[in-house]
């Protein structure tokens, strides 16, 4: 093993140094050469094999793997580019690649929390946004006046894949389901070719929704270009785990995420105090006050997880500017 190799390859995937040490646990010495030349140029397999004087099957099988395990992008249909660090250690965490990590997984952890809230502090844009649940109850007044919902984004969507949840699968704070994030279109077309989501119908993606509301999860739409509403995953979150929700939640970026359009309302004639859409709001959006659930407008993100399990049908959603 070179480890002037590594070191180059350290400095040209942007490693912070105290992980470079972990650059040989993930990476071949084989495989050292095809990043470094990956990192100065988009290069095809028949390139790269004439520059390293390799096999062409062999290289392909070299690239291949590389592609597969997320070192590296496709740019064209035949070229590749190199990834960075941050985005090779979160394909590594989120898909549950972390067997060579060692001692190192927990603090590669923390560091992909720290990276994502540095990013979300410096973009002026939301990069999520929040959408009500299919089973939302609205009020029919809003009928009339445009908001999305899961439902509406996946039935634009040109291809949807299923991945496990990658925030869960980084933080395992909790036992939610795993399988329910919903990859669209170009993003959705990159993890099926590298085999780590699976195509699956409208109908199916509708099914997962319905498991996502009864398990109180938050449909949230991410956003490759929040300016063009350019959306590549539809997600179900939970606030314990979610780089999103705990980017918002627990660090206070508050414009990080923006909300539905619509917000929740409750009916105080008809609700009965039960505190089930306590237990289901996610945003610190709700308490009991004199034995009937009151809404906190500010905090209210318009899920509609509280009004699809208010069994007094209470709660409903309705336009945030009424």
């Amino acid at each position: 093993m070179c480890l002037d190799d590594y070191r180059r390859l350290a400095s040209a995937l942007r490693t912070p140094p105290m992980f470079t040490d972990l650059l040989p646990l993930i990476v071949r010495q084989d495989e050292v050469d095809i990043l470094l030349r990956t990192s100065q140029k988009q290069l095809s397999v028949a390139e790269l094999s004439e520059l390293l004087s390799m096999p062409q099957a062999v290289m392909q099988s070299k690239v291949h793997s590389l592609y597969r395990r997320g070192f590296l992008k496709k740019t064209g249909e035949r070229h590749y580019a190199v990834r960075s660090f941050q985005h090779i250690i979160s394909r590594h965490l989120s898909e549950g690649r972390t067997d060579s990590f060692g001692k190192y997984a927990p603090a590669l952890a923390n560091y992909r929390m720290d990276e994502h809230v540095t990013r979300a502090k410096a973009d002026p844009y939301p990069e999520g946004k929040v959408l009500p649940v299919p089973e939302a109850v609205v009020d029919p007044v809003t009928v009339v006046l445009p908001y999305e919902t899961a439902a509406s984004v996946l039935a634009k969507a040109r291809s949807i894949s299923i991945r496990d949840c990658e925030c869960r699968v980084t933080y395992h704070n909790c036992m939610k389901p795993l399988n329910t994030c919903l990859a669209l279109n170009e993003f959705s077309d990159e993890l099926v070719d590298r085999g780590v989501a699976q195509e699956i119908s409208l109908d199916e993606a509708r099914d997962v929704l319905k498991v996502a509301n009864a398990q109180g999860l938050v449909h949230q739409v991410l956003y490759t270009d929040w300016v063009k509403g350019e959306v590549f995953d539809l997600c179900s979150c939970c606030s314990c785990c979610c780089t999103y929700l705990r980017a918002l939640m627990d660090f206070g970026v508050k414009h990080h995420i923006a909300k539905s359009g619509l917000v929740a309302r409750v009916n105080a004639n008809e609700c009965v105090g039960c505190g089930v859409c306590l237990e289901r709001c996610v945003f610190e959006a709700r308490r009991i006050e004199n034995e009937r659930a009151l809404v906190i407008e500010e905090n209210c993100y318009g899920c509609g997880l509280c009004t699809s399990a208010c069994s007094a049908q209470a709660s409903r959603l309705v336009p945030a500017i009424a």
